[in-house]
Formats: C-alpha cells, sequence, structure tokens
C-alpha cells in the first residue's frame, strides 16, 4: 500500500500492514477515550446537583421578622423615653428633697428610715438608666440585621431585671415611708399628750422638718418606680404578645 508524504508532493511511499495495523490502533484508542470522557462528563452534569436558588419563603419570612423587629424596636424606643424622662424627674426631685433636708435640718430621727429611702432612691437611679438601655435596644432593633437581632429570651431577661429593680425600689421606699409615717405619728401623739406650758422632760422628741422631708422624698421615689413598673410590664407584655400571635396567612 502507497501513502503520499506530506513533505514530498506527488512522491509514493511504500507503507508495511504493521505500520497501518498500528495506526488504526492509535486512531481506535483516541476515538475510545473520547468517548469514555464525553460520557463521563454526562454523568457529572446529570448527577450534580442544580444551583441554590433563593427560596422565596425565606426571604418573605425575613421581610416579617424585620418589619415585626422595627414595630418592637420603635415601641421599645417611645416607652424607653416615657420611663427614663417621667423616671429621671420623679428621682431628681426625691433626691434633691433628702439632701436639702440633711444639710439643713439635720440628722432623722430614726437613721432607718433614712437608710431606707436613701436605698429606694438609689434603685430609682438605677431604673432610670435601665430604662434608657430600653432605648437604646429600640434603636439596635431598628437597625439590626434581622439575622443578627438579639434572641428574644434576652430581650425578655433584661426586661424582667428592670421590673425585679423597681420592685426592690418600690418595696425599700415603703417600707421607710411606712416607718416614718409611724415615727411622725407617735410624735405627734406624745407632744399633743403634754401639756403646753408645762417644760418638756428630756426624752421628748419633737416633729423634725427632716421627717416631714423624708415622707416627700418617699412618695417621690415610689411614683418613679411604679412609672417604671409599669413601661416595663408593658414592654413585657408586648413582647410576649408578638411571641404568641399566630404567622400572618399568605395572600
Amino acid at each position: 500500500m502507497l501513502l503520499l508524504h506530506p513533505s514530498h508532493c506527488g512522491s509514493l511511499l511504500p507503507v508495511s500492514n504493521s505500520s497501518l495495523k498500528s495506526l488504526r490502533q492509535h486512531r481506535f484508542l483516541g476515538s475510545h477515550a473520547r468517548v469514555v470522557f464525553a460520557t463521563a462528563r454526562a454523568s457529572y452534569a446529570a448527577n450534580s446537583p442544580p444551583p441554590a436558588a433563593e427560596d422565596p419563603s425565606k426571604a418573605e419570612k425575613l421581610a416579617q421578622v424585620s418589619k415585626r423587629l422595627e414595630v418592637t424596636g420603635r415601641y421599645f424606643k417611645r416607652l424607653g423615653n416615657l420611663g427614663f424622662w417621667s423616671q429621671l424627674a420623679c428621682i431628681v426631685v426625691s433626691a434633691g428633697i433628702t439632701a436639702f433636708s440633711v444639710l439643713i435640718t439635720g440628722n432623722a430621727t430614726s437613721p432607718t428610715t433614712f437608710y431606707l429611702t436613701v436605698a429606694g432612691i438609689a434603685a430609682g437611679f438605677v431604673s432610670v438608666f435601665w430604662s434608657f438601655g430600653f432605648i437604646r435596644l429600640g434603636t439596635k432593633l431598628q437597625s439590626v440585621d434581622p439575622e443578627q437581632a438579639p434572641p428574644r429570651i434576652e430581650v425578655v431577661e433584661n426586661i424582667k431585671n428592670g421590673v425585679g429593680i423597681n420592685l426592690f425600689g418600690m418595696g425599700a421606699t415603703i417600707l421607710g415611708m411606712q416607718a416614718t409615717v409611724g415615727v411622725l405619728v407617735a410624735k405627734a401623739l406624745t407632744s399633743s399628750a403634754a401639756p403646753v406650758l408645762q417644760r418638756p422632760s428630756p426624752s421628748y422628741s419633737p416633729v423634725l422638718a427632716l421627717d416631714v422631708f423624708l415622707v416627700q422624698a418617699s412618695a417621690n421615689a415610689l411614683l418613679s418606680h411604679f412609672l417604671g413598673l409599669l413601661f416595663s410590664l408593658e414592654l413585657l407584655r408586648s413582647v410576649t404578645l408578638s411571641q404568641n400571635a399566630p404567622p400572618p396567612k399568605p395572600a
């Protein structure tokens, strides 16, 4: 058999049967390799998972969560501002009355009543700081990504801590007010039983202005804790209500 040599056009070269057989084997192996490669590529394309598409239901849920966070954050900011300024006004007046009475009129008759009132005022300032924390939490809920929002249980725990602070301050203030009123009643009864022109005994204890001022300070501190407790319970109710609310039905 004769084949044309590529470098010599027109010249004929003899090719043996063994060379022709080897050439055919190389061609067969090359075509077989191409078939195997195409089959493997088709099998991989068939078995590979399709590209992940964005789930519309997940995007809708994220939009609903974002809207709820915005509404909750706005509510936290509104009640936080109300609680902060109302408690701050009441507790500053209470602290000013107590400081003025101590500096001007002297010591109280019963130190226990004074310390209880001061403890209630101190708890009132802590409650004011806690209300400011509600304002910051509301701002965070309005601007945070839904997937990075603080857990609901953490928010509820924060509100419960504020409720505990107000309950402690209210209890201390009530005890101090009751003790102060009891001392004032005892002094009033003692002074009214003594004759006017009679010389007072050494054990006679008149009604001091500090005792009367402590009653006013206790009343203001009690009002401050009541307002803080009211706003904290309302925030707790709103968070619990949003947790138990059924999901909106699809249109």
